[in-house]
């Protein structure tokens, strides 16, 4: 039983990636305890073979930190960026195109096979305004397919701001860039090597990051978004439905969604003091 979970919720593309001690065990404890529970997750995934292949350390430079004020809620600032080039797919995708709302960390990754000006503003288009609407303000670095008369004109009609981080504070736009490290090592894990279809496991891994609980925000992006948990294989079958009138469901779901964010916001801002020191 217990290496059966440990499987679903570390191995399993959906429910785990193959994502660290900490992220599987906040993602396992609300459901499921057993003795030593912590020191069995460490165990297990300390002895996974990809995870020792694949992992590396991340150490944060000191003086690199340029945190940004937390928003008052998703969708107001958003960082994009691309990660690439990688090895060309069967489907001809070389790139990644990596949307990340700062508020809830939310990110939405988009393989790609070029980073030109007009795949760049068809992908942002079609795959985030149309899926999440318009953000307030786009926080990008200077390169070409980001600073261009195309991206301008986009940006006059649709209505959004448009801000650069600088070649002398790249770090500015650091989340996305973390994104990136972290995804990269998790895809890695779970493609085919020989068929390097990097591409068909993106979207399981994003999935499972957003079900896992954030370190800085101690939500998972999907409670933040959606206001409820997210529906995994490894829980339990429901033994009843229960059905609310849309309108006090609403409510109710504008209630939590406050709490959950006002919550996120404290614990941002308590994380970036506590980075500074």
């Amino acid at each position: 039983m217990v290496l059966s979970l440990l499987k679903a919720c570390h191995d399993d593309p959906i429910s785990g990636a193959h994502f660290g001690i900490d992220r599987t065990y906040l993602k396992i404890k609300n459901q499921y305890w057993w003795p030593h529970m912590r020191n069995s997750i460490q165990k297990y995934i300390k002895s996974c073979t990809l995870c020792q292949q694949y992992n590396i350390s991340r150490h944060r430079k000191h003086g690199q930190l340029r945190p940004i004020s937390p928003t008052d809620g998703p969708f107001s600032l958003v960082g994009i960026d691309y990660c690439g080039s990688l090895k060309r797919t069967p489907r001809e995708n070389q790139y990644v195109f990596v949307i990340t709302d700062y508020f809830t960390r939310y990110t939405t990754a988009i393989a790609l096979l070029n980073c030109t000006t007009e795949t760049t503003a068809r992908a942002l288009f079609n795959e985030y305004f149309c899926k999440y609407g318009v953000a307030c303000i786009i926080l990008s670095d200077q390169g070409s397919h980001f600073q261009n008369q195309l991206m301008a004109n986009i940006k006059g009609l649709i209505g959004y701001n448009h801000i650069y981080s600088t070649s002398y504070h790249p770090q500015t736009n650091g989340m996305v860039e973390r994104f990136n490290s972290t995804f990269i090592p998790q895809i890695a894990k779970l493609q085919d090597a020989e068929n390097n279809n990097w591409d068909e496991c993106l979207q399981a891994a994003v999935f499972a990051y957003h079900t896992g609980v954030h370190k800085t925000t101690k939500y998972s992006l999907f409670e933040l978004l959606y206001g409820r948990a997210p529906y995994l294989p490894i829980n339990a079958p429901p033994t009843h439905s229960t059905f609310m009138k849309p309108n006090d469901y609403f409510e109710q779901l504008k209630k939590t969604l406050r709490i959950y964010q006002q919550a996120a916001k404290s614990n941002i801002i308590e994380q970036q003091q506590i980075n500074k020191n």
